[in-house]
């Protein structure tokens, strides 16, 4: 049922009639008061609306109370509340008319990205799977509408390309390029911070030291002389995985912390080629701001220089290497939580075992002492990777799919 956006309504009275919908919970609704931040829903004639037996003042007033007083998130709250299915659709479709309310609720969704599948399937049963309301991927769907203003508000009003990429990772090149602009008035592309081991400009002299060290195609092992900067010594290792035009360097700084840098050659940067280090900077910041225990923290991209610096993950050979993707995929659990679908077969040094010794900041991850129980494996390279996610659809000014370019070059 859609709503016309015209005249505010406070309801922070309840009559007995309504009351009589809530049950056990119409003692605490006498205690309610609007909440400043929502106080309001704009609607035409709000107070004669019913959806069954319930008035959209009655739901509302119920939905209030979850988020407001129980803090609980939005999509929590609606299926908290008790209804039949029709009723429940035709309040959904009110919350997803109304700017604010439906950017709050999108908002509580895409906060929750591991709970996707869960959630999905409640709200499957509280609205009908014939709903338009979860089928996002319908033009004249409500959520689609919604969705698109909540992705336009939420680039338009991010701090940091970081707070866009934890949304989602399929962000195309051009948007987030004039996102930069915007906030920093310059076309010096980066994403995160230089880890304070690189004072002064230690980092970007250390790439132009290890730019004589690149090679292209199948890479020889070879040994890499310590460079000395300010009376401060790096030591540095070359791994030689990859036939790409990407070269993998350890650096090992005085305070004996490891990081991985990754470069290749500044023609060939890409914010959306496959195999590109920006390409995987926007994989790798999604995973890395959802705190994924499966890959590899990334610290700071740099798109003019084409290089990337990662937490150092300790090579803990897997048992029992395996090609088989479902193998894989089952000990990267996490990727599949957060919407990834992982395609990487060639090679078995892409991924490590996890252990407590892997890297300090990985044990602060989501799900990490579970990870160590169930033999999970952590990823050093997420080229060919796809996104999914069902209340996340494309809008196609904003995003496009992620490149996979498996088997590219074999």
């Amino acid at each position: 049922m859609s709503i016309d956006i015209i005249t505010p309504i406070q309801f922070n009275r309840v009559s007995n009639n309504d009351n009589r919908h809530y049950h056990n919970n119409s003692h605490v609704l006498k205690k309610y008061k609007t909440h400043p931040k929502y106080p309001l829903v704009y609607a035409h004639n709000i107070s004669n609306i019913h959806f069954g037996s319930r008035s959209i003042n009655n739901l509302y007033e119920e939905y209030n109370w979850y988020i407001n007083h129980d803090h609980t998130p939005a999509i929590n709250s609606f299926l908290k509340i008790e209804a039949d299915t029709k009723t429940m659709d035709g309040f959904l479709t009110a919350i997803l008319n109304t700017k604010d309310r439906s950017y709050q609720f999108i908002d509580s969704l895409v906060r929750q990205p591991r709970e996707i599948g869960t959630l999905t399937q409640a709200l499957q049963n509280k609205v009908g799977e014939q709903s338009k309301n979860i089928m996002p991927f319908l033009y004249d769907s409500p959520y689609n509408a919604a969705y698109k203003n909540y992705i336009e508000n939420k680039y338009n009003n991010a701090h940091t390309l970081s707070e866009i990429l934890r949304v989602r990772p399929d962000w195309k090149g051009d948007v987030l390029l004039e996102k930069h602009r915007r906030l920093k008035g310059n076309d010096y592309f980066e994403i995160g911070n230089i880890p304070r081991e690189f004072p002064h400009n230690h980092l970007f002299t250390i790439a132009d030291y290890l730019k004589n060290q690149m090679e292209v195609g199948l890479k020889q092992k070879k040994d890499i002389n310590n460079l000395r900067l300010d009376n401060r010594e790096y030591e540095f290792k070359f791994f030689t995985e990859g036939r790409s035009d990407k070269n993998v360097f350890g650096v090992f700084t005085p305070e004996h912390k490891k990081y991985v840098i990754k470069m290749a050659p500044e023609e060939t940067r890409s914010l959306d080629n496959p195999f590109s280090l920006g390409t995987l900077a926007k994989i790798d910041t999604y995973l890395t701001t959802n705190r994924s225990r499966n890959s590899a923290p990334l610290c700071y991209y740099n798109h003019d220089r084409n290089m990337s610096v990662y937490k150092y993950i300790e090579h803990t050979p897997v048992e029992n290497p395996n090609k088989d993707i479902n193998v894989i995929s089952e000990h990267l659990p996490d990727f599949k939580k957060l919407g990834l679908t992982y395609n990487d077969t060639v090679g078995d040094k892409n991924y490590f075992r996890l252990n407590f010794n892997s890297n300090e900041d990985i044990r602060n991850t989501e799900g990490f002492n579970e990870g160590i129980q169930n033999n999970e494996w952590i990823s050093v390279d997420n080229d060919h990777v796809t996104y999914n996610n069902r209340f996340q659809p494309i809008v196609d000014r904003f995003h496009a799919p992620l490149p996979n370019a498996m088997q590219m070059f074999f």
